[in-house]
């Protein structure tokens, strides 16, 4: 079916929305290489891994990632020299200072966080929704100086949930891209869509009238924008891109990854329990935890990066296309105009490359390297031009929150273990990021 029809890994992908281990199944079953669709390849291998991603890499972004066309964010420009030249205006957003100029904000969102948390401790709380608020306000505020309040009013923003509903036909679909200019084009098929860009495009107007209060992410898009000569209307459509890929890529991916690590962290009680103890000695030596700081908390990093093995947040893969001239890897050959994916959740679980590949072991990334066979393959931000521009914010957040509520609280999970471990594991969607389920935990104010 693979061979003449990209309808088959669709049927697979919507069985369930774990494309990530549909995919995963068939590479048990079919080996490193599995025909996908009539001319794609999943492949797991390490070489292709680094032939495919490699910053010298002859292969091109593949056909998914015009879905979004007629704009074009950083993320779906599939032009390399366009690429290089927008990424210079992202590479300020990102700088050492402007992350220091952010802080305070993360800061501010973090303790709303702490606030709602302590209202509800002792009693059963969907952990995953207020990290969804906690990630979106923080966003909302850094991409371009307005928060969408969900933290304070405990209620969901259109806006997130036009992101979801955006994101889930993204992955669900992600194999059909000629359905996309369909979906636009119809209007009952297409309004979600329609609401969700024209909101995007306020922003972007609103942005360019109001000089914010502080330095924000958009900011620096916009002003590389307004030092063109003569913009164009694609240059406009692009930045209106780019604005979405702010708000969507900073939120969706740091909520889901602080969802896994608390959840791994209630189910591992002997990494919980030394966590804690790190941040304690922390806080004991500083009266806050800084992003300056944050490297002495080793064993946090471990257990971030053991989170994102298990569960990255892209956990299919990226879609890349081969040159023309087809690309060698090793003994293989793989011919020209071949979509190729190197899926990562399936990539990272093999023991080819890990020991003890499905087990929570942060110590792997500290004091037992050993049980890393091959870390060159564990890239869960991708690596080369293509790295992901926000990945200091992200684990910024991500860091900060867990250091302030794992200070605070115990945690565990609200249900009967078992059924609940099943549940959440069942409950994540593969919708291109990964999508977490509810996960009811207890939070529970520690004796000092």
């Amino acid at each position: 079916m693979a061979r003449v029809s990209n309808l088959y890994l669709t049927r697979r992908s919507v069985t369930s929305f774990q494309l990530y281990r549909e995919i995963q199944d068939l590479h048990q079953m079919y080996g490193d290489i599995v025909r996908v669709g009539p001319s794609a390849l999943s492949i797991l291998d390490a070489k292709a891994f680094h032939a495919i991603h490699s910053n010298n890499s002859p292969c091109t972004k593949g056909p998914w990632y015009n879905i979004e066309q007629p704009a074009i964010s950083l993320h779906m420009s599939r032009d390399k020299n366009d690429h290089s030249r927008r990424k210079r205006a992202w590479d300020k957003a990102f700088s050492s200072r402007a992350l220091r100029d952010y802080q305070p904000r993360v800061v501010k969102y973090t303790n709303l966080l702490l606030d709602r948390l302590e209202q509800s401790q002792g009693t059963p709380i969907d952990i995953p929704k207020w990290f969804k608020f906690y990630s979106f306000d923080t966003m909302g505020d850094l991409a371009f100086g307005q928060s969408f309040s969900m933290l304070t009013n405990g209620v969901k923003h259109p806006f997130m949930a036009l992101v979801e509903s955006h994101m889930a036909m993204a992955g669900t679909f992600s194999q059909l891209i000629w359905m996309f200019p369909l979906f636009r084009a119809l209007p009952f098929l297409g309004w979600e869509d329609a609401i969700f860009q024209k909101w995007l495009g306020d922003q972007v107007q609103h942005q360019e009238l109001n000089k914010p209060d502080l330095p924000n992410i958009f900011s620096w898009l916009l002003e590389d924008y307004k030092s063109k000569m003569n913009p164009k209307e694609q240059d406009w459509l692009n930045l209106q891109a780019d604005m979405q890929l702010i708000a969507v890529a900073g939120s969706d991916t740091t909520s889901v990854t602080l969802t896994c690590l608390f959840y791994l962290l209630a189910t591992n009680n002997d990494a919980f329990i030394r966590l804690q103890e790190e941040i304690d000695n922390l806080f004991s030596s500083s009266s806050l935890p800084n992003h300056s700081n944050f490297s002495k908390l080793t064993y946090l990093q471990a257990c971030i990066d053991e989170t994102l093995r298990l569960f990255p947040p892209v956990p299919s893969g990226l879609q890349r296309m081969t040159p023309p001239e087809g690309l060698r890897v090793g003994d293989i050959f793989i011919p020209g105009d071949t979509i190729v994916t190197v899926p990562s959740y399936t990539l990272y679980r093999d023991e080819r490359y890990f020991t003890a590949p499905d087990d929570f072991v942060p110590e792997r990334w500290t004091t037992n390297p050993e049980m890393v066979k091959d870390g060159s393959v564990f890239a869960p931000f991708s690596f080369g031009r293509y790295a992901c521009m926000g990945k200091q914010l992200g684990l910024m957040e991500v860091g900060y929150a867990t250091c302030i509520i794992l200070h605070r609280f115990d945690i565990c999970l609200a249900g009967e273990g078992a059924s609940s471990k099943l549940a959440f594991l069942k409950g994540l969607k593969d919708h291109f990021t990964l999508d977490a389920p509810e996960l009811q935990m207890v939070l529970t104010a520690r004796k000092k």
